[in-house]
């Protein structure tokens, strides 16, 4: 077994032993790479329509696979792979078959898997990855809800399995607004690591001033997006072929040697996607044990709050029951006689039971407020107001950011009763950032050298 196949199986192993158990408890869903072996290395790639992925993807392979166009031509995921012979295969039978590592899929729903398409081409370069073409995302209000599937859903479990991931943008539409903006702050938090931002179809420019415009607008966007103290750096491309059928009258003015250097760095990039392989595992495994480390300290201050609110409340009932007991005592020593007795004891005993009655509706209230996005924010701030306080951490920020709706659903299945108690909770964290501290880092002393990309530890 090779030295990379040893970590893939040592990282899937450190899934099971040390991060499923807990994740089960808490009712938090780890990534793809937990649930299956890694799989075929692939590049997902995602823009908004007419930015050129399509078009880059014919270009790559230098055959025409794909439809292109200025309006959206496809509405679905398109997984391009490795056959000794020319194939399509539809959804259901992409998730159905045995040999291929997309069953999984299945729980995204029959919307999607009609929406879905695997092509087997003969083509060299795809004996070593596979290629995903994504359904181009529209800018505009209400895009996300035209779809009859999950899309954000789509795009992260293939960005989760990928080991590279390009977004494309186009002079037509540097900005990130709608669903953009959606998948780069939510979707593919934690994964930035694996993206490469593409500025394509740089040679439409009609002057160096225009470039200069569309550039600072889509770099002012991203360092909205994408929370990291430097600008994400963005490789500003073209496709020669797409020159001759597009630009009708000759050069525009604009210098094309560097972007040809810049889409050849891009290609170099795909090509080495096999050997980051590793890396990536290691890179998913650290995101996945920080996320459950922010998830279960979430839940430690659930369990907290809830078991203060249980025990003030309790603490009341029994007062008022006590003072029930003692006050009917009291009056059969001073007014004896039954009628008094029998009415200051009831009394008291539907003073505790109003008492024990309020007490459950608090609690009932509280499990309810888990669902209000103000409250999980508060929730968040107090668990880690010392972080926050004492450092700019924009790394839990946008962490925070990219798991808000996901922990919203965990609690609407996960009452704060069943939550572990506080000190199984505190083990299993201290047992999480061991593994950041020591654990992970050794798997990563251990992958073959070879230059990877930055590392988001």
């Amino acid at each position: 077994m090779s030295q990379d196949l040893q970590i893939s199986q040592k990282v899937i192993d450190t899934y099971d032993q040390a991060l499923r158990p807990i994740a089960e408890k808490l009712s938090f869903e780890l990534p793809v790479q937990a649930r299956e072996p890694a799989g075929f290395p692939s590049v997902l790639c995602l823009g908004n329509h007419s930015s050129g992925k399509s078009s880059f993807i014919n270009h790559l392979l230098g055959e025409d696979i794909q439809k292109t166009g200025l309006a959206p031509t496809d509405d679905g995921f398109t997984i391009i792979t490795h056959g000794s012979q020319r194939e399509s295969l539809d959804g259901h039978t992409v998730t159905s078959h045995p040999a291929l590592p997309w069953k999984n899929l299945e729980r995204l729903g029959p919307a999607f898997l009609n929406r879905l398409k695997l092509k087997t081409i003969p083509n060299q370069l795809l004996t070593s990855f596979a290629l995903i073409d994504s359904p181009g995302m529209i800018d505009a209000i209400g895009a996300a809800n035209t779809r009859e599937y999950d899309f954000a859903a789509g795009v992260r479990f293939f960005a989760e399995k990928a080991d590279l991931i390009l977004f494309f943008f186009d002079p037509d539409k540097p900005g990130t607004t709608a669903e953009t903006i959606g998948i780069l702050t939510q979707t593919l938090a934690g994964l930035e690591y694996k993206l490469l931002i593409i500025l394509n179809k740089v040679d439409l420019f009609q002057n160096i001033r225009d470039f200069a415009r569309t550039y600072g607008t889509l770099s002012w966007n991203l360092s909205k997006a994408i929370r990291t103290k430097d600008i994400p750096h963005i490789y500003n491309i073209y496709l020669p072929e797409q020159r001759t059928q597009e630009t009708l009258h000759g050069s525009l003015g604009i210098p094309l040697n560097d972007f040809d250097q810049s889409r050849e760095e891009v290609i170099q990039e795909i090509h080495r996607t096999p050997t980051r392989r590793a890396d990536n595992l290691v890179s998913d495994l650290l995101q996945a044990t920080k996320k459950l480390i922010l998830h279960a300290k979430l839940c430690s201050t659930v369990k907290l709050e809830y078991r203060k609110l249980q025990f003030k409340w309790g603490f009341i009932s029994l007062s008022i029951l006590l003072a029930g007991v003692l006050a009917t005592w009291g009056a059969t020593q001073t007014w004896p006689g039954w009628e008094v007795t029998a009415g200051v004891g009831t009394a008291g005993l539907l003073a505790t039971i109003a008492a024990w009655a309020y007490g459950k509706w608090l609690r009932k209230q509280f499990t309810s407020k888990l669902e209000e996005w103000a409250f999980l924010d508060t929730l968040y701030a107090d668990t880690f107001r010392h972080e926050l306080a004492l450092q700019d951490r924009g790394d839990l920020q946008a962490m925070w950011a990219g798991m808000r709706s996901t922990t919203r659903k965990t609690f609407t299945i996960l009452p704060p009763k069943r939550i572990p108690n506080l000190f199984s909770l505190r083990r299993s964290i201290r047992r999480m950032e061991s593994l950041l501290e020591r654990e992970i880092p050794k798997l990563r002393r251990q992958i073959s050298p070879h230059p990877p990309m930055d590392d988001p530890a």
